[in-house]
């Protein structure tokens, strides 16, 4: 029989509340069996309340916890079943560390999601001496615990989506909590009717205290916060605005290379070409954010290509209107301006800000956008990269929710 002291010691060890070490055992060479017992003599009755302190009968297993050193662990625990003195009623107590019905404890659990969050289930299943089933098991009651609390302080929503599939197919529509930053929601599809009916279990009290919703340039959304959310202002995120007008300048970049191409005179052909070569990511890019070089090639190109530098310092004015700190009436003035200087350049965009104008300006009272939601879908991409993907939705967006909850 061990020692007092050791046992009291190994009882620190496993640091388990409420918990005395009675014995050890080693099964293997790097396995070992600890026997405890629970230091409350008393379980309340879940019928009636009372306390009582009647063993009715013991009940010993065994469960699997944390590693020590380089040991397994096993626990042998006597979970108690106790017979209330007041209503009769036969019952197991309740232990702090292991759920009833279950061979591995609390921590073990905690520790398992972890290491699939970090990577996958088959390793950490390997790492763990355990079966996917087992720890498909176990992602699927924790999230029943931790992710059954519907959010109840939302002030300030942002809607995206992002794609299950390459190619753009298959989008799944992403909710945020602008302001706590973390995903609420995680939508099999983006359609209408699904965010809908997810808005809808919320339930009204939680959507009328919504007051802005950070959307892209999309329609449906626009439709269905204005006919869900009463009390909520649409904002068009600024960098989607950014985004459309980026692309437009690239379109006609393209266009203008084409063109190069076809120059018959050789040298002319050259000059403009050198110009265009290499110009995207410094056209795409900051003013401010230009190197020495990319700076000498914004400058060639407006001399070989004069509409192009145009739509280049056009893309910096709108930037710049943006990142001014103006309020939405003095923005209206200058997007007016803009648009009129820049419609024969940047047609699809000049229809677009006409379009969504209200949206555009509302950026302009408290500055919210999407970025915390691109940021939350770069995230959602990599998890799904570490995991070498996930075709069960399900198990997708039980990953991507509980990844929130462990590491953010």
């Amino acid at each position: 029989m061990p020692s007092n002291p050791l046992l009291h010691f190994i009882t620190k060890v496993i640091n388990i509340e409420d918990i005395k070490v009675l014995n050890y055992d080693f099964i293997t060479d790097d396995e070992i069996v600890i026997e405890i017992q629970n230091q409350s003599k008393v379980g309340q009755c879940p019928r009636c309340g009372k306390t009582t302190n009647k063993t009715h009968q013991n009940h010993w297993y065994i469960v699997r916890d944390i590693p020590m050193s380089d040991y397994q662990v096993f626990l042998k625990v006597n979970r108690r079943q106790l017979k209330c003195t007041e209503c009769q009623k036969v019952f197991s107590e309740k232990l702090s560390f292991v759920k009833s019905r279950r061979t591995y404890t609390k921590r073990l659990a905690n520790k398992v999601i972890k290491e699939v969050l970090e990577t996958d289930v088959e390793n950490a299943a390997r790492r763990n001496r355990m079966s996917s089933s087992e720890i498909e098991t176990i992602l699927k009651e924790l999230e029943s615990e931790l992710l059954k609390e519907k959010p109840n302080q939302i002030k300030k929503l942002g809607i995206d989506e992002i794609t299950q599939l390459k190619g753009g197919k298959n989008y799944a529509a992403v909710l945020v909590d602008l302001e706590t930053r973390r995903p609420i929601a995680l939508l099999e599809k983006r359609n209408k009717a699904v965010i809908a009916e997810y808005l809808s279990s919320l339930g009204s009290e939680i959507l009328n205290q919504i007051e802005e919703v950070s959307i892209d340039l999309w329609i449906p959304y626009k439709s269905l916060i204005q006919e869900m959310l009463p009390n909520a202002q649409v904002v068009a995120d600024r960098f989607h605005v950014m985004k459309q007008i980026n692309q437009e300048l690239d379109a006609r970049r393209k266009q203008e290379k084409r063109a190069a191409l076809k120059i018959k005179n050789r040298q002319e052909r050259e000059k403009k070409l050198t110009g265009l070569t290499h110009s995207k990511y410094p056209l795409l890019k900051k003013k401010e954010c230009l190197s020495f070089q990319e700076q000498a090639q914004i400058d060639l190109l407006k001399k070989v290509a004069p509409d192009l530098g145009e739509m280049y310092r056009n893309k910096e004015a709108i930037r710049d209107i943006f990142e001014s700190p103006i309020t939405s009436d003095e923005a209206l003035d200058k997007f007016l301006e803009w648009t009129q200087g820049a419609y024969k350049l940047f047609p699809k965009s000049c229809r677009t800000i006409s379009r969504w104008i209200d949206e555009i300006l509302a950026y302009f009272d408290r500055r919210t956008t999407q970025g915390i939601v691109e940021g939350i879908n770069q995230k959602i991409k990599l998890i799904k990269c570490r995991a070498y993907g996930l075709t069960n939705f399900n198990s997708f967006r039980r990953r991507v929710l509980l990844n929130w909850y462990f590491f953010c």
